[in-house]
């Protein structure tokens, strides 16, 4: 999980400091990101919401791992892969800046839900992120709120499923 958590960042990390990208532009409605944009998003919202229900039930080992396979199979493994060309485009337009702005929202909400588990891993990936983009007012990823839940699309995200079950 570790492995690729630093993999994925470092990956953000590489490429946003190449394009310069801070975070400092207006957000590109959920509505005009790409499929796979609002899919990422709403397997977010739903980790959000399984990681405060399994928490408030104390099945600490349950919501931690529940992390991992989001990182691992599905922001990794899957989101990454297939937006890596969007990433590589030379110009910054509206889809690749949708493509930062996605992958920096879940990257802080990981920091954010592994706080509890891994409490310098995420201070220092938090504090990786936000030196350059200064999103978050908050010195530390320790005195920030839990991620809200946000729209979650089961359709798409059983959509999404299909798919990755007919690639794998």
């Amino acid at each position: 999980f570790f492995g690729t958590l630093l993999n994925t960042y470092a990956f953000f990390a590489l490429y946003a400091n190449i394009d310069g990208f801070e975070n400092k532009q207006n957000q590109v409605p959920l509505s005009k990101r790409e499929e796979i944009d609002r899919w990422i998003l709403s397997r977010l919202n739903s980790l959000v919401a399984n990681h405060v229900k399994l928490m408030d039930a104390y099945e600490v080992t349950k919501a931690a791992r529940a992390i991992s396979e989001f990182t691992i199979d599905h922001l990794s493994n899957w989101y990454v892969r297939r937006c890596r060309r969007r990433f590589w485009k030379s110009e910054m337009n509206e889809n690749k800046l949708a493509a930062y702005q996605t992958l920096y929202e879940c990257l802080i909400s990981v920091c954010n839900l592994i706080a509890p588990f891994t409490p310098f891993l995420a201070e220092e990936l938090y504090q990786n992120l936000n030196s350059v983009t200064k999103s978050e007012n908050v010195e530390s990823v320790h005195l920030t709120d839990l991620p809200e839940t946000g729209e979650i699309d089961k359709e798409l995200e059983l959509k999404m499923e299909l798919a990755q079950h007919v690639v794998y």
